[in-house]
């Protein structure tokens, strides 16, 4: 399949997607130049995209914004994250073009969202300087982490995905629980429950459901309420619409999954934790394949794989008192890659990954490029055949 450092695109497509034409100047200026900030904060403002694939650096701009409406804290946290994470990418000698997307940055970024996020309620202590002092260090582990995770997944022609983050988030939580004096499932004080007990009985309130579906666009950064989670959404639509549509898709089977196995009062349904691994699942299958019918039903089965691990493994994380982070995604995400690279599989694995709609502008160009040649084959031996007559 032809891909863009093949063959050479129009001029206007460099400026939309994945703008390319970005990464291909600022990839001709050296780090030791004044060209040194804009670098960094290009490789920062993708990497918060690249989170959820967006690798688009307007797109990254609209989420670090939402994180700032949404919890300052997260997006300062992101900030530190993504410098931390473009220094050791250049410590460990990842490949310049790695950096320049992000793509070796997202998973520290991804730990200092969600640890910001979800570290006052599993602890019962505000954050304080020992907690960004432990964030620092674990954001160093994580960049050794994910370098490490991606030359054993190389072989195999997998992505490590957020792997990395899933492994250093419980590090930090789990190490700044035993900080705060808590052990096992011990869970920090909280003002006393005067919610009436009526609340086994209260029935399913379906608008909040497809309003949870929207609030999984912000729990994926850890801000998820309704104004982060619409300027979200608008980011992952500038990058691609396509992969826009395949996130809502996954959103809607994961909260629908999880009000089916959850119990009253659904509160994990309707603020979006059931959407947003299922939101990444389809649309890491529409990213990394190319988006076919066929590829629509292996995303919404993939959507479907990912909320029943959750389901699943829901009581196992319960009982170490973290969330299940993006662990189902990882699992489900990944099985139906594996089928993707097999020399027989029904899916078109894209080489050279820039946004949903130019794989699938590439992959039905090269379907008919190859049309266009057994048909000009056979025309000789026509002929022939004439001839011989």
């Amino acid at each position: 399949m032809n891909n863009r450092r093949t063959e050479k695109p129009p001029v206007w497509l460099t400026w939309v997607g994945d703008m390319s034409a970005i990464t291909k100047f600022l990839l001709a200026k050296p780090w030791l130049s004044p060209w040194c900030i804009s670098k960094t904060a290009n490789s920062i403002l993708r990497a918060i995209g690249v989170v959820a694939f967006a690798n688009n650096p307007v797109s990254g701009a609209l989420i670090l914004g939402a994180m700032f409406v949404g919890n300052i804290n997260v997006a300062w946290a992101c900030l530190l994250a993504g410098v931390i994470g473009v220094i050791f990418s250049k410590v460990l000698s990842q490949p310049e073009q790695l950096i320049s997307d992000g793509v070796v940055v997202f998973n520290g970024i991804l730990v200092g969202c969600i640890s910001v996020a979800v570290f006052p309620g599993i602890t019962g202590h505000a954050i304080d300087a020992s907690f960004w002092l432990f964030l620092t260090i674990v954001l160093i582990i994580t960049a050794y982490v994910d370098r490490g995770l991606n030359a054993l997944m190389a072989p195999c022609q997998l992505p490590a995905l957020s792997i990395p983050f899933n492994f250093a988030a419980v590090l930090l939580l789990l190490s700044m629980r035993s900080a705060a004096g808590l052990t096992g499932t011990q869970l920090p004080p909280t003002p006393t429950n005067t919610t009436n007990s009526a609340n086994s009985t209260i029935e399913l309130d379906w608008s909040k459901v497809m309003e949870g579906t929207l609030l999984a666009a912000g729990q994926i950064y850890g801000v998820g309420t309704i104004d982060p989670s619409i300027l979200i959404y608008l980011a992952f639509l500038l990058f691609s619409p396509v992969l826009t549509i395949f996130f809502y898709m996954g959103s809607v089977i994961g909260t629908i999954i999880g009000a089916l196995v959850s119990a009253a009062p659904y509160t994990d349904v309707y603020i979006g934790l059931w959407g947003y691994n299922s939101m990444l699942t389809a649309g890491a299958v529409s990213y990394f394949v190319v988006p076919t019918p066929g590829v629509v039903l292996a995303a919404a089965v993939g959507a479907t794989i990912a909320a029943t691990v959750q389901a699943a493994t829901l009581h196992i994380f319960s009982a170490m008192t973290v969330p299940v982070l993006s662990y189902p995604f990882n699992v489900a995400t990944l099985l139906i890659l594996a089928i993707a690279v097999t020399h027989d599989s029904p899916f078109s694995w894209v080489p050279e990954k820039t946004f949903p709609e130019y794989h699938l502008f590439l992959y039905v160009r090269s379907l008919r490029r190859c049309q266009n040649t057994v048909t000009s084959s056979e025309a000789p031996e026509e002929l022939l055949q004439v001839n011989h007559k």
